[in-house]
């Protein structure tokens, strides 16, 4: 029978493309052709255990041959009785399966095209959360050669609308576990696969791998890795990606400062501001919105600031070791005091903050804000109101 195949021109995002339509003798070509080629493996499939050596390794090659086609028929084979064509049916679609990946990944690196739907464990999960430019691309490669069982688990996370993370405490163990991942180690691909995993709406909801990525990724080596590793670009958006997740009505003052650790500004932004506009989110974290915005907005946080200056919520208690020791609160209105003063160019040390120290990413350090005493925090407000011709 003559093949025999019609091409028509469709547009595509503004450009010009040429389609191929199936003709209903061309489509009964393709459906006979599959069909041959599932006959042709199953009776491969049948010498796979014989007494030849020789004529096994033909029946395996010829299957080879065929490439993903064959898999159907071999997986219909993974329950024969007899232990030799099990453990071969299995080893060959294990060897398709790598081969594919290959072919895949080759292209991919060398050949990518974002108009193709690669057949690779994970590229689409991850190119949802890291992009697809040569630094993710490259990252990609690097999570695929780490650990394939991991990204083929990523994948089937990802297709299974059933699966339910909450009751598969073999994959928390094996993919999920903090003392086997090695959070505070900064090792980029380690930090790549818990990110992957934070951003995946069905696995995020493990409680346990929020908390321990909010405090790895505020240590020094986990900093270092990932905004001066050589896939920079890709870990960096990775870090976005699971900030933009953990923003909700408001940010937690670990967000926050995460965000601005990162260079997440823009989030950052958004995040505080929307901080400042909940009357229910916790002082620390208005602390750390506040700081955030008289850093990058000063002009904006004048308003905010002002308003928080009657906020004597508590932030958090600094226990001082020293020759005596004491401890020092920190409210929301002490914050917002010492940042209005150095707004104006008033160094708050000259008013009262006597504890408080210098910050590069935050101006001042956030558990240096307070005072002793009532005593202290009244005084110096009040010469702060003074010196900014507040009313009392």
């Amino acid at each position: 029978m003559t093949n025999q195949k019609t091409f028509a021109a469709i547009t595509l995002g503004g450009h010009v493309a040429l389609a191929m339509i199936c003709i209903p003798g061309y489509c009964q070509d393709i459906a006979n052709a599959e069909t041959d080629i599932h006959a042709n493996v199953l009776e491969s499939i049948r010498l796979l255990d014989s007494d030849s050596y020789l004529t096994r390794q033909r029946a395996a090659d010829n299957i080879l041959r065929c490439g993903e086609p064959a898999i159907n028929a071999l997986e219909s084979e993974r329950d024969n009785p007899d232990a030799e064509v099990r453990m071969q049916c299995r080893r060959l679609i294990k060897r398709i399966n790598d081969e594919t990946i290959r072919r895949e990944l080759n292209h991919l690196l060398t050949h990518f095209d974002p108009l193709r739907s690669y057949r690779l464990p994970g590229w689409q999960p991850f190119r949802a959360a890291c992009g697809d430019d040569a630094s993710g691309r490259g990252l990609y490669r690097r999570l695929l050669d780490h650990d394939i069982a991991f990204m083929k688990w990523l994948q089937r996370v990802e297709d299974d609308p059933s699966y339910d993370i909450e009751n598969q405490l073999v994959d928390q163990q094996r993919y999920l576990s903090p003392s086997s991942q090695r959070l505070h180690s900064g090792d980029p691909l380690i930090w790549s696969m818990m990110l992957l995993a934070a951003t995946n709406e069905k696995i995020c909801q493990v409680p346990v791998l929020g908390s321990h990525i909010r405090c790895g990724l505020q240590c020094g080596p986990t900093i270092e890795s990932l905004t001066q590793g050589s896939n920079r670009e890709a870990t960096l958006r990775l870090v976005r990606s699971w900030v933009s997740r953990q923003s909700s009505a408001y940010a937690s003052r670990s967000t926050l400062r995460i965000a601005m650790l990162y260079g997440c500004n823009e989030l950052a932004h958004q995040m505080s501001v929307e901080t400042l506009r909940q009357s229910h989110a916790p002082p620390a974290a208005v602390q750390m919105a506040l700081l955030f915005l008289a850093q990058h907005q000063p002009q904006e946080s004048e308003k905010h600031l002002t308003t928080f200056l009657a906020d004597e919520r508590v932030c958090q208690i600094w226990q001082v070791a020293s020759i005596r020791r004491r401890a020092i609160q920190t409210q929301v209105r002490d914050t917002a005091m010492a940042l209005l003063l150095h707004l104006q160019g008033i160094d708050p040390r000259g008013v009262g903050y006597q504890d408080i120290e210098a910050d590069p990413l935050t101006i001042f350090a956030e558990q240096t804000l307070g005072f002793e005493t009532e005593a202290q925090r009244l005084a110096t407000h009040q010469q702060g109101r003074t010196l900014l011709g507040l009313t009392p």
